[in-house]
């Protein structure tokens, strides 16, 4: 009997369809993943990218029984601070002499 997942850690890597999946798989963050468990077997099957291929019961971790969604999670990035080009200067007072005032003490 197979139980669709919808989310499965595993001990060591996956590599599978020409792609390390790493540990934690999750078809949120990897479009195309799909993954079942054999109860009878006692397997992971695995299958991405047109490739299936099965882990023994000692190799996962955790699995949570279910249907993945389609909603992908949006990653965002720290947004960069504005006006900052760069970390490097130039000259060791580089950093003082170049933005608005110009080193300028006072008003």
């Amino acid at each position: 009997m197979f139980e669709e997942l919808k989310f499965c850690e595993v001990q060591t890597a996956l590599f599978i369809g020409g792609k390390n999946l790493g540990l934690k798989l999750d078809p949120k963050r990897l479009s195309g993943l799909k993954m079942e468990y054999d109860n009878d077997a006692k397997r992971l099957w695995v299958e991405w990218n047109g490739e299936r291929g099965w882990t023994p019961e000692v190799n996962v971790v955790m699995a949570i029984p279910g249907k993945a969604t389609k909603d992908r999670i949006i990653e965002k990035s720290h947004p960069m601070v504005a006006g900052i080009g760069s970390a490097q200067v130039e000259t060791p007072f580089g950093h003082v002499h170049a933005g608005p005032g110009k080193g300028k003490a006072g008003k």
